[in-house]
């Protein structure tokens, strides 16, 4: 890794801490530039804006989330047990009392226009997730594959929810079941 990519890094690594903690737009250029020990003409050298470096911590995430699916996926034994991996993604997150809900649909909640920068890398999130669990549905032999994708996400998200809002650590246990019935009747 050079300097410039290691800089780079701790920058998106201070400004993905802070955002965790605090909330997207609770935090300051400032503040993070301070966090990330680099001087504010370095930090702009990287990103031109906050919004640029809020879109490079969104994608980081989505490329280490989705690294852990693909492993989750991997390790399980059936095509449909692949396919609902991501519920037990979901369970080993859900077992953490710091759990604060997706990083992504939280911070899609700070972010109201749909063609923000921002939104639109939690978009490609999401489109990544389907486009992917597609392929597992059609490894799985289902008779359409992206409306079980889609089934699967929407079974993921609404576990999220019920986790954060109710406190529900058993909601990803209970979506993997929904949506085991769901694959044997279709």
């Amino acid at each position: 890794m050079t300097a410039s990519e290691t800089t780079r890094a701790r920058i998106v690594t201070a400004a993905a801490d802070l955002f965790t903690r605090c909330g997207v737009r609770a935090v300051g250029i400032n503040e993070i530039w301070r966090a990330s020990g680099v001087a504010k003409s370095t930090l702009y050298q990287h990103f031109r804006s906050k919004d640029e470096l809020v879109a490079a911590v969104l994608r980081r995430r989505n490329d280490a989330w989705c690294a852990r699916l693909r492993a989750t996926a991997a390790a399980a034994g059936t095509p449909e047990d692949r396919l609902l991996a991501i519920f037990d993604l979901l369970a080993e997150e859900f077992a953490d009392p710091a759990y604060r809900g997706s990083d992504l649909v939280n911070v899609a909640a700070e972010y109201p226009d749909p063609d923000h920068p921002v939104r639109v890398a939690i978009r490609d999130h999401k489109r990544e997730i389907l486009h992917y669990l597609g392929g597992l549905a059609e490894e799985a032999e289902e008779a359409d594959p992206g409306a079980t994708a889609a089934t699967v996400l929407m079974l993921a998200d609404g576990a999220a929810c019920a986790r954060v809002s109710l406190g529900d650590t058993a909601a990803a246990g209970l979506a993997r079941k929904a949506a085991s019935r769901l694959l044997a009747h279709a």
